[in-house]
């Protein structure tokens, strides 16, 4: 373990005198939104907190769930036949009529873009067989993202007593996410034409995010999702990227969603740097391997870990290898061993798997004997 705890000082040193001082950032904004956050989409560390956890009605930010449930559940080329159900649903929607065929595809554009509400009681109906199976799933799959401030009553957002969400959520869905390239893809796009039967025209479908577009757009924005009922206020969640770092802020009822979320992205982008703390494949220590080729078997980190930290305070990083005083042969190259925790002031941000950077086969018997027979005749 000498090795590993040598390691872990002279890294715990790096760190603090790396880390960059930058200029002050600026003081938090006054924000009037009923709750608000700001997330780091890497690490999911919050930048900002208003009332984060407080559940509230959360409209058409709920579509965010439907979507990463159609793409993950879906195929995006499967034919979806509109029921009587979907068209006649209320709220906003793209006019379906019972008996349309559209591509599922076409669905989730039209439920992200024109926030259609009838588009979403359709692709719940073809994903999950009826709308109450399909809200049974959001339901699983906020839980399964860690979402323990949310519930679902249905695919749109529409009120109802048992709906609601929290920033936290919302911030917290909205990151898993945008890791899907298909989900990027489609809340950035500006508008799509699909088909309109019965009609000489096709349906042109246009993002009413006016964050992204239009005269409130806000530079590196690459989402998500307005949302407005009488109930819930004006909604939104907004994710954006300065020289490759995305931060996501979500602002529920407030009077101006635009601009509370444009200060608060602001003020994040100002005030915290991204600072490399781990890198992927670096050596965190040397493991005693029991009855293997090798007597020591170097391990490596599983991932990279990098976290906003404000700017110009030098934070103590702490990193605390875990690994076990020796461990038996045989072992496979990429088999984890242990663990590397991230701690900033004394709080745990991250922990990174270490796994073997090598195999190290078991000696047989043969081995040994052949080792004892050398050290008998003084050929060792």
């Amino acid at each position: 373990m000498k090795e590993s705890r040598a390691l872990f000082l002279w890294i715990f040193l790096l760190v603090i005198v790396s880390s960059p001082a930058y200029a002050a950032g600026r003081p938090e904004p006054e924000i009037q939104a009923r709750a608000a956050i700001v997330m780091d989409v890497g690490s999911g560390r919050v930048l900002y907190d208003r009332n984060i956890h407080m559940r509230l009605s959360q409209a058409s930010t709920t579509k965010i769930t439907t979507a990463i449930l159609a793409l993950e559940k879906g195929n995006r080329k499967d034919r979806v036949r509109v029921s009587r159900h979907a068209a006649e649903t209320g709220g906003s929607s793209i006019w379906l009529a019972e008996g349309e065929v559209h591509s599922l595809d076409d669905l989730v554009y039209a439920l992200m873009l024109d926030s259609a509400n009838d588009a979403a009681v359709a692709i719940a109906e073809h994903v999950a067989g009826s709308e109450e199976a399909f809200v049974a799933m959001m339901n699983a799959k906020a839980k399964e993202i860690g979402a323990g401030d949310t519930h679902y009553a249905n695919p749109h957002g529409l009120p109802d007593p048992e709906h609601y969400s929290s920033a936290y959520d919302l911030a917290l869905l909205s990151r898993y996410a945008l890791q899907m390239p298909a989900f990027r893809e489609i809340v950035q796009t500006r508008e799509r034409v699909i088909p309109w039967e019965g009609h000489e025209w096709s349906r042109l479908l246009q993002n009413i995010n006016g964050f992204l577009f239009g005269p409130r757009s806000y530079p590196g924005a690459i989402g998500v999702k307005t949302g407005y009922t009488q109930e819930a206020g004006r909604c939104l969640v907004a994710a954006a990227s300065r020289d490759g770092w995305e931060l996501i802020a979500v602002v529920l009822n407030s009077p101006d969603i635009y601009g509370e979320a444009a200060s608060l992205l602001d003020y994040a982008f100002a005030s915290f740097r991204p600072v490399h703390l781990v890198s992927r494949g670096e050596v965190a220590a040397q493991v005693r391997v029991r009855q293997g080729y090798q007597e020591y078997a170097p391990v490596v980190t599983g991932e990279a870990v990098a976290l906003p930290l404000p700017v110009g305070e030098d934070i103590p990083v702490e990193r605390e290898v875990k690994v076990p005083p020796e461990i038996e042969a045989p072992v496979s190259q990429g088999e984890q061993v242990g663990t590397l925790v991230v701690s900033l002031k004394g709080e745990k941000v991250a922990e990174v798997p270490l796994a073997a950077a090598r195999a190290v086969p078991r000696r047989s018997f043969w081995d040994w004997f052949l080792i004892g027979l050398k050290a008998i005749l003084g050929l060792a």
